[in-house]
């Protein structure tokens, strides 16, 4: 990464090298706008394995995310018939008998999805202009998904059961929470990969910072100021910003802890998920498809990576219980989007 020695004014500073941070400075340069991007590190949530094989934090993409997809390469479709679904110490995939009672319920909700899709791209379409709970707010049927909790859709649209045998499994693996504990809208987001197309991916770092090499800083913004004409930025390496425009594009913890109480918004409570990658074998039951989902009660997903190593994320370590040999490559805790 080049060594430039910023300092003084920039137009605009964007703070986080993630997918975020990384899609706005190019729709920036796109459009000629000069902007600074300060982060330590660039990709943000995707952690990968020591070879940058298998990724450890955001773990697919869909084909909905357009300024995400020209910064990776697909690597393979997930498809969610290829695993196991698994409760009450019964095992079935998602083509079985069981889930002919559920077809009505099925169409409903995947109706309801295709629905909340269009409105939610449109949304998206115009959210590099307007800030997006402005959009939210303005438009009926999402401001309701908004301020709906999702076990009242859930209730509403006689989903119970569906997402007993079959959402629960696939929204826990998503976002490691029960699904009927959020907004009606974060569940229909977390749920589009069920109508949209869904791929496995490999970070392309050149990719995602071409062009915009020279205007990426190498440091972390540790105080932000908001009271005075210019926004006032101050780094660990001591170095002094000023900008009209501030892009915060880091978790909403840390996005806090910077603008300090004058400027915080609100949040939900932290999750934070464990994992390990290993190589190994897994326990007959677990055999065969490459993936096996479990409700939230087990909390707990299983995934056959490319190369034949497994990821293992859970919320109580019951590691023995899966695998009957396994060699750990990490093991480590993440924290996922949600927070």
């Amino acid at each position: 990464m080049p060594t430039t020695t910023w300092d003084g004014f920039q137009e605009t500073i964007i703070v986080g090298g993630g997918m975020a941070g990384l899609g706005c400075a190019h729709r920036l340069r796109q459009h000629g706008q000069p902007f600074l991007l300060v982060s330590p590190e660039i990709g943000g949530r995707v952690r990968t394995s020591p070879d940058g094989r298998v990724n450890y934090g955001a773990y697919y993409v869909t084909a909905d995310y357009d300024w995400t997809l020209p910064f990776v390469k697909l690597v393979d479709t997930v498809r969610v018939t290829d695993c196991w679904f698994h409760r009450g110490g019964h095992r079935y995939t998602l083509l079985s008998p069981r889930l002919i009672k559920h077809l009505p319920a099925l169409l409903r909700f995947t109706s309801d999805l295709r629905r909340f899709r269009r409105r939610y791209n449109d949304m998206n379409a115009l959210a590099s202009n307007f800030p997006r709970r402005e959009l939210i707010e303005s438009n009926n049927e999402l401001r309701n998904m908004y301020y709906q909790p999702a076990s009242q859709y859930i209730r509403e649209r006689k989903l119970e059961s569906l997402f007993a045998d079959y959402i629960e499994h696939l929204l826990w693996a998503s976002f490691f929470h029960d699904p009927r504990e959020v907004s009606t809208f974060f569940l229909m987001a977390a749920s589009l990969p069920l109508v949209v197309p869904m791929y496995s991916f490999e970070f392309d770092r050149a990719a995602a910072t071409a062009d915009i090499e020279s205007q990426i800083l190498d440091d972390s913004v540790e105080q932000i100021d908001m009271n005075g004409e210019m926004i006032r930025v101050a780094t660990r390496d001591g170095r002094q910003l000023a900008c009209r425009q501030l892009v915060l594009a880091t978790p909403i913890a840390l996005a806090n802890r910077l603008l300090g109480p004058g400027y915080s918004q609100p949040t939900r409570q932290g999750i934070d998920v464990s994992y390990y990658h290993v190589r190994g074998k897994l326990r007959n039951t677990y055999q065969g498809p490459a993936r096996n989902f479990f409700p939230v009660e087990d909390g707990a997903v299983l995934s056959r990576e490319q190369d034949g190593s497994f990821l293992y994320f859970y919320r109580n370590d019951y590691i023995d219980r899966y695998f009957s040999q396994y060699e750990v490559i990490t093991h480590d805790t993440w924290k996922t989007a949600m927070s």
